[in-house]
């Protein structure tokens, strides 16, 4: 008895020693597929980083760094959606909150720069959940906003309810900080946008105005045919202009405020660099 019970014994360290093998194994098959990936990355040879990334990820799933090497592969091969699934995976590593609004600031960060905006903003969304007060997300929806309303392109055309929003978000980052120079700006380059839209939708409503007070000519040998309209027409085309005139004059006087406060922040920011380069 007492020598089966030595055989079950070693029997036992021998499995031991087994299983310990084995997962030493498993662990040097995922460093090895991670080092090719790591060497391909470095040769700028994005698929082949992705495909040895994800072989190591098959054998250990839990390698924060493989996550986040293969995030970047899949980003500089032009992989948005691939790498934003695997950057959103360092979400279970994430220690405190502010560590998880890292990762999906980044993750909108991926769409905000490749697209679609639909899914920065989301993200951006996801910050704001753990920090409402985020100025960086707060910022970026602004923009986010902006380039939707058409103030990043001249030839874009302008989308008043966009540009709405995007005033509306930069207003809530100066809210909560006003020294910060650059909402400032922005805001300034969405008015601007608009201003020129008040001015074309002004401009087509005084023409409307004309057209309306001007009687069709008459065809040779005819009454001339009067409009039972045109007075109704002319006054609401006068009243349109002078309501888009009313809206430029206000985002002007908006505009001009937000460049003094531009300069006004960019001072107090100047001042608090060189305060801190003193002490």
């Amino acid at each position: 008895m007492k020598r089966l019970g030595s055989v079950g014994l070693m029997l036992g360290v021998l499995t031991l020693g087994g299983s310990f093998g084995c997962a030493d194994e498993k662990e040097e098959k995922a460093k090895e597929h991670r080092v090719k990936g790591t060497n391909f990355l470095a040769d700028k040879n994005y698929a082949e980083a992705v495909k040895e990334y994800e072989e190591s990820l098959k054998i250990d799933p839990n390698q924060e760094k493989v996550w986040e090497k293969k995030a970047f592969a899949h980003m500089q091969a032009g992989e948005t959606e691939q790498a934003a699934q695997a950057a959103l995976k360092l979400v279970d590593y994430a220690k405190t909150p502010a560590e998880k609004a890292d990762v999906y600031r980044n993750v909108a960060a991926m769409y905000a720069k490749s697209g679609p905006l639909d899914k920065a903003k989301q993200y951006f969304e996801e910050c704001l959940k753990i920090n409402p007060k985020d100025t960086d997300a707060l910022g970026w929806i602004a923009e986010v906003h902006s380039q939707r309303g058409g103030a990043r392109s001249m030839s874009a055309p302008a989308v008043p309810a966009e540009l709405e929003l995007a005033l509306k978000t930069y207003d809530q980052v100066i809210a909560i900080n006003p020294d910060l120079p650059n909402p400032y700006l922005n805001k300034r380059v969405v008015m601007f946008k608009y201003i020129e839209h008040e001015k074309a939708m002004m401009q087509a409503a005084d023409q409307e105005a004309v057209e309306a007070a001007t009687p069709p000519k008459p065809e040779k040998g005819k009454k001339p045919v009067v409009d039972p309209t045109a007075a109704e027409r002319v006054a609401a085309a006068k009243a349109s202009s002078a309501a888009h005139a009313k809206r430029i004059e206000e985002l002007t006087a908006q505009a001009t405020e937000a460049t003094k406060q531009f300069s006004e922040a960019t001072k107090r920011a100047k001042a608090a660099q060189a305060s801190g380069a003193t002490k």
